[in-house]
């Protein structure tokens, strides 16, 4: 092979079927050296980052497990026309723990969760090797970026070449966690967004197993908001055992829910949102177009992934945390050093809301009656943990894989960043306090959840530094997991609220003497916002009926991505 042409650079498109999508968030935790990459490839294809449908390529990154035979079909087409196909991640390797539930447990299990009417979309689940040859296994959960970027490394400098043929990837919406199409029926004005993920059935996947080991399943269920599972599993596992928590590990909590809750968010509003707002066709030219910006988010991202591993032992899934504490205590000199970066890290969040600030003047005049719910903080703290939420959720089984969360009495609610500052906006710490009442957005117009998110980063760096101040006056080895004692006689049901990036989740859990697990159920947000979202999107395509139909669907598509759903949560 010879040196490649400055002019043609190789092709790189990457997959995402089923799995939490950790392994393509994972991908932009290259940062800086993501944009190094991209100087040597072309990046053709890519939910996240493009709306590209039809693409060819030389290199496909393929990262979930298969559970269709549409995604088999996909899969063989993807492998005819890439020279190289490389396995990103436990689920496309092996099907990760979801691979253990075989084809006949999960019909058993579907009647379970679902009903005995439910249809599962995804009948299997196997690793892509079963389905086509691989010519190169990335391994780990999340899979390790450095040991793709020293593969990758190593073919920039010579011509991968394919057949190039194009593939056309399905009409899911781009830019969002997971997997879902929009249909609308532009003459009756109406609007149906439908969930395409397959099932991975964990709540079935627990049964029977050891306690303790729900707090790091459940936190395979999604990429974006892995601490939100294992925090809400741990708090309920906790309440079904009457354990009190010391408050130094209450502390410890809430910083890892703040790192993630801003990390989250920085994710969706740069990647997902401004390209909408940018007239960019792919997200990767931010950083051209918005120089400062893009390295702020840059900047504070490193912060919050830092805080996830020095507390939890990893920036994606955790590690370290325990029922009743940490198995690891972080080390304090280690804190305070990030402490001490916070002030310079705020001031750059002062640029964030002012651009999300500017792009809220082109949104539609738009304002849902929906009510705007979240849990209940203690004192007089801002929502996010511990809750508390007084109200019954019902779960409607829809013919899609995800159920929809609604009051018992079967009222829409509406959560996340709008409804936590609708209702608790007093509770901001100053700093955002002050940006919010200049502000003023509103907050019945679902798109401001955009501005509602970048206010909420700066509320929690300032959360993170108050909460660092307080775990310094403690003493920290309080934090230290305690032996467990499990009720001698009966079951043991606990419950748990708390708030995620993208609003309420739920878990609820009960133990047999025997320290097994015999029923688990988990809401997470995107189930109560689904009815909400379809509502909205209906309001607002029959404002726009005069416009010319790709126009509406643009501005429908931007309200999904302004909900920031999370699919996989959705279905888990």
């Amino acid at each position: 092979m010879g040196k490649i042409n400055k002019e043609s650079k190789t092709k790189i498109a990457v997959f995402g079927f089923t799995g939490c999508e950790e392994c393509e968030f994972n991908f932009l935790s290259l940062n800086e050296k993501l944009l190094d990459l991209f100087q040597d490839f072309e990046i053709t294809n890519w939910k996240l980052l493009s709306d590209e449908r039809r693409a060819d390529f030389d290199i496909a990154l393929i990262e979930g497990a298969i559970t269709t035979e549409e995604q088999a079909r996909l899969l063989k087409k993807i492998r005819k026309t890439a020279k190289i196909v490389i396995a990103i991640g436990a689920c496309a390797i092996t099907g990760n723990i979801f691979a253990l539930l075989t084809a006949k447990k999960r019909r058993e299990l579907s009647k379970r969760i679902y009903n005995k009417d439910y249809k599962l979309k995804g009948k299997f689940l196997k690793p892509v090797s079963d389905f086509i040859k691989v010519d190169k296994d990335i391994p780990g959960c999340p899979f390790d970026v450095e040991q793709l970027q020293e593969f990758l490394k190593s073919l920039k400098n010579e011509k991968v070449e394919s057949r190039r043929e194009e593939v056309v990837s399905p009409d899911f919406v781009a830019k969002i966690e997971g997997h879902g199409t929009l249909l609308i029926d532009f003459k009756k004005k109406k609007v149906d967004f439908k969930v395409e993920e397959s099932e991975r059935l964990v709540e079935g996947l627990l049964l029977g197993k050891d306690f303790k080991q729900a707090p790091f399943v459940v936190s395979r269920i999604c990429g974006i908001c892995p601490t939100a599972h294992n925090i809400c599993s741990l708090s309920a596992i906790e309440d079904a055992l009457k354990i009190k928590i010391s408050e130094e590990t209450k502390i410890l909590r809430k910083i890892l829910l703040a790192g993630q809750v801003i990390k989250s968010h920085l994710l969706h509003l740069f990647f997902l949102v401004l390209p909408d707002y940018a007239g960019l066709k792919k997200s990767i030219d931010l950083s051209v177009k918005y120089p400062a910006e893009f390295h702020a988010m840059l900047v504070i991202k490193r912060l919050a992934d830092e805080l996830l591993e020095i507390i939890s032992g990893s920036s994606a899934f955790p590690a370290y945390s325990a029922i009743d504490g940490f198995n690891v205590l972080p080390k304090m000199e280690k804190l305070e050093a990030v402490k001490d970066s916070i002030s310079d890290v705020t001031d750059e969040s002062y640029d964030l809301i002012k651009l999300f600030s500017q792009i809220s003047k082109e949104y539609p005049e738009l304002e849902t009656k929906t009510e705007l719910a979240c849990t209940t903080p203690e004192d007089s703290c801002y929502p996010s943990y511990p809750g508390n939420f007084s109200k019954e959720i019902k779960e409607i089984v829809q013919k899609e894989p995800a159920k929809l969360g609604v009051l018992e009495n079967g009222s829409v609610i509406k959560v996340g960043a709008l409804s936590r500052l609708n209702n608790y906006s007093g509770n901001l710490n100053l700093k955002a306090r002050k940006v919010f009442q200049n502000l003023r957005p509103n907050l019945k117009n679902p798109f401001n959840n955009n501005l509602a998110q970048a206010i909420e980063i700066l509320h929690f760096l300032e959360e993170i530094e108050r909460l660092l101040i307080l775990l310094k006056k403690g003493k920290i080895e309080n934090a230290q997991a305690r032996k467990l004692t499990l009720p001698p006689t009966g079951n043991s049901i606990g419950r748990a609220w708390i708030e995620a990036p993208r609003g309420m989740l739920f878990h609820e859990v009960e133990i047999n003497p025997a320290g097994e697990i015999v029923n688990y159920n988990i809401i997470p947000p995107t189930q109560l916002n689904l009815a909400s979202l379809e509502k909205e999107a209906q309001e607002l395509i029959e404002k726009m009926a005069g416009l010319p139909h790709e126009e509406q669907k643009k501005e429908v598509e931007k309200l999904i991505r302004a909900f920031d759903p999370c699919i996989t949560c959705a279905v888990h």
